[in-house]
């Protein structure tokens, strides 16, 4: 919210007022998908991950790499995405809205 100034019929008066401001919006899914993915990723990952593949086994490495990525990675990614399209806010203040409980989760997570 925004406070906004606005004079009354006395002048020289001034009385805050809330202001709610319109919420950005994305221009198309490809857009915010690319914008979460650049976010996530980073171009040095990007630049180094065949490196880290030839040294881990190449094939050996790369085939558990896309199952845990499949498995794992895209889930959470898309739970933790919709947790905060659902409840307006971030990864760690969406669990004391969706249970309490959970609040301690996100503080623990390696991401952050």
């Amino acid at each position: 919210r925004a406070l906004k100034l606005v004079k009354t019929a006395v002048v020289g008066e001034t009385h805050p007022q809330h202001v709610a401001l319109e919420r950005g919006k994305w221009g198309s899914k490809k857009e915010f998908i690319l914008s979460v993915a650049g976010a996530i990723i980073g171009l040095g990952n990007v630049w180094r991950f065949p490196y880290m593949c030839y040294k881990n086994g190449g094939g050996a490495f790369f085939i558990p790499y896309i199952l845990f990525l499949v498995t794992c990675g895209i889930p959470i990614f898309v739970l933790e995405t919709s947790l905060g399209q659902y409840t307006s806010q971030g990864g760690i203040m969406c669990w004391r809205k969706v249970c309490p409980l959970f609040e301690g989760e996100a503080l623990a997570s390696p991401a952050r």
